[in-house]
């Protein structure tokens, strides 16, 4: 009967091994979700707040209109056609 009770007791130590190492995985998963969580937000506020530089190319573009009719103008209203 010795060989049951040992048997029985070092399947119980595999199952509280099986058990602790099921619970590190769970507790590791959920700081993990905690982080992944911390840096969505930190992505979405660096998105947000960088959201104007994608207009940069149209603010150029609409700048370099302006200069180009400021030009065209001087030319036109300078005696002569000359700048």
């Amino acid at each position: 009967m010795n060989g049951w009770i040992l048997g029985y007791v070092i399947a119980a130590a595999v199952v509280v091994i099986v058990v602790v190492v099921v619970l590190m995985l769970i507790s590791g998963a959920r700081q993990t979700a905690g982080k992944v969580e911390a840096i969505l937000t930190g992505l979405d506020d660096v998105r947000d707040g960088t959201a104007g530089l994608w207009q940069v190319g149209d603010t150029a573009a609409t700048a370099q209109r302006i200069v180009d009719a400021a030009a065209d103008a001087r030319t036109s209203l300078t005696p002569g056609g000359r700048s």
